[in-house]
């Protein structure tokens, strides 16, 4: 079987080509990342008989340039293999000089892949892929959102430092639509009483009226607050607020989207205490590609996934603490720890309560203790996705 190793960068690609016994048939063959590049690669694959049948091709997971090569290769009918850049760095690593070019980077991909034991990196179906482009988008989304609050928060302590125990929620609708119109203290002092009243009252639906207007006036006339040449700090708070007016309706358009795909996997993971709405879609997206209940430790494959996962550091007599590993996905680590947290503290689950517990007994941290939870978490979600049954806890 010969092996094809594709070095992948952005404009262009370099192609390294070995027979059976691993000798070179071609190497440092650059083609071009286009149509025209394309035809190339193939034509020089014809010409020394490398066909679907006798042909196996790696490439690595270089940020998102090696998926319109890999997709155009499968439509060729070649099977082709992506490599964890890990992996091939490791493989690198093994020789004295670890030499980094292009032709030998492709010529080590494709010595990689005449590996039996090599691991090729899970990809998801197109279904999965689609869940997982949603997700992580409102992941995001939810991201920048919470890097306008900061930021806001900190304007606020500049031009209204009293401002936040004015409102319970100082994100809310009310409170948003006041900052879009008057963003500093100096502004909310000048305001007519009664057209702040009619503000809130609308923007509250009613639950706020002139004496909430009256209190919001008297903070503003007697602020600690920085006057005069504040134009410039009133007009990004209002900017701010606009950002995060259009990332919350982007937020509510991809929680209904995401809701549509493998509605009855999404389901089961909800009888799950700590997974909900958000959170069942972005674990499906994420772990099913690394889901394989074949396996008999398909549950432990799942935590490496995640990265939550023990890193063990061991020097003779020395034996380090374990820390986790975090080279998993951090979407899918974020969504489980995420959801530990809930099923522990708001839930109150028996199984994963007395896990935290136990933990916790022992003298470890919150952070420890909650990776322990979001281990369990895991396995039950593998066991729950393998045998299509409901969350039923089990006490031991």
């Amino acid at each position: 079987m010969k092996t094809l190793g594709i070095d992948i960068a952005k404009r262009s690609h370099n192609a390294t080509l070995l027979n059976q016994d691993g000798e070179v048939i071609f190497g440092n063959f650059t083609f071009a990342n286009d149509h025209k590049g394309l035809e190339r690669l193939m034509d020089q694959l014809k010409t020394h008989g490398a066909i679907a049948s006798n042909l196996l091709i790696g490439m690595e997971a270089t940020g998102h340039y090696w998926m319109l090569l890999y997709h155009a290769l499968k439509a060729e009918g070649l099977e082709v293999s992506v490599l964890n850049p890990i992996v091939v760095a490791a493989r690198r690593n093994i020789g004295i000089r670890g030499t980094k070019t292009d032709s030998s980077d492709s010529k080590l991909i494709a010595n990689t892949m005449r590996d039996p034991t090599c691991k090729k990196s899970s990809l998801p179906d197109e279904q999965t892929k689609q869940l997982r482009d949603l997700t992580r988008m409102r992941f995001e989304c939810a991201q920048s959102i919470i890097a306008e609050k900061l930021r806001l928060l900190s304007l606020l302590d500049v031009t209204f430092p009293e401002y936040t125990s004015m409102f319970s929620d100082v994100f809310g609708a009310t409170s948003r639509e006041l900052l879009l119109q008057f963003p500093t203290a100096e502004m909310l002092a000048r305001v007519d009483i009664r057209r702040l009243t009619t503000l809130l009252s609308k923007a509250s639906r009613g639950n706020f009226g002139r004496e909430k207007a009256k209190r919001l006036k008297e903070a503003a006339n007697n602020s600690f607050a920085l006057k005069g040449t504040v134009d410039g700090l009133a007009l990004e708070i209002k900017f701010i607020v606009q950002r995060i007016n259009l990332a919350l309706e982007q937020l509510a358009q991809l929680d209904k989207k995401m809701k549509e795909p493998m509605q009855e996997k999404q389901a089961l993971l909800k009888t799950i205490p700590g997974i909900g709405d958000v959170w069942a879609p972005t674990i499906l997206a994420e772990a099913l590609p690394f889901f394989h209940p074949e396996e008999k430790n398909g549950a432990k494959k799942l935590v490496a996934a995640a990265g939550i996962d023990v890193k063990q550091k061991q020097s003779g007599n020395s034996q380090g603490k374990g820390h986790m590993s975090k080279r998993g996905s951090k979407y899918l680590r974020t969504a489980i720890l995420q959801a530990a947290e809930i099923a522990v503290h708001i839930c109150k689950d028996p199984l994963f309560l007395g896990i935290y517990e136990r933990q916790k007994e022992r003298g470890k941290s919150h952070r420890v203790a909650l990776s322990h939870v979001g281990n369990k978490l895991l396995h039950v979600i593998f066991s729950i996705l393998k045998n299509e049954k409901e969350y039923v806890p089990i006490l031991s």
